[in-house]
């Protein structure tokens, strides 16, 4: 581990260095800045990704509580007893219904993690585009100066 002195010591070596060679002298204060935005983006984006889980988790609590339901409802069918053909038709239709259940609610939790995802990365990128921009206006200030 490197002591704070020694850090400061390679930290003046190098602002010597670029001024002797007429190096352009980074903006401290707009690198701070900088720094603080990616750290509030990187915030935003986790606040988004874990809402979206959230959101996720939520409607899968649902999804299992209706198939509760329906397990019930089919259970008390059963019960009720019945001819056999008929009993045999409503677990086949019972069997259906599950299934196709099944795809739909499988289909919208995958839907609902690709847009907390989306929505996570557009943080981000917007986040990359403005430190993009921020660096093309530091080049071309510094090469005015």
């Amino acid at each position: 581990m490197t002591d704070k002195k020694s850090t400061e010591d390679l930290a003046s070596m190098f602002m010597k260095f670029g001024k002797d060679m007429n190096l352009p002298q980074p903006d401290l204060e707009a690198l701070v800045e900088r720094h603080r935005k990616n750290l509030q983006a990187l915030e935003e984006a986790t606040k988004t990704a874990g809402s979206g889980a959230t959101s996720i988790l939520e409607r899968q609590r649902e999804m299992v509580q209706e198939a509760l339901a329906e397990i019930s409802e089919m259970a008390e069918k059963m019960r009720a007893g019945g001819d056999p053909k008929s009993m045999m038709s409503a677990q086949a239709d019972f069997a259906r219904r599950s299934f196709e259940m099944a795809l739909k609610n499988t289909s919208e939790i995958a839907g609902m993690a690709q847009k907390s995802g989306s929505e996570s990365f557009k943080v981000l990128q917007a986040n990359m585009q403005e430190t993009l921009q921020e660096l093309r206006e530091a080049m071309l200030n510094s090469g005015k100066k």
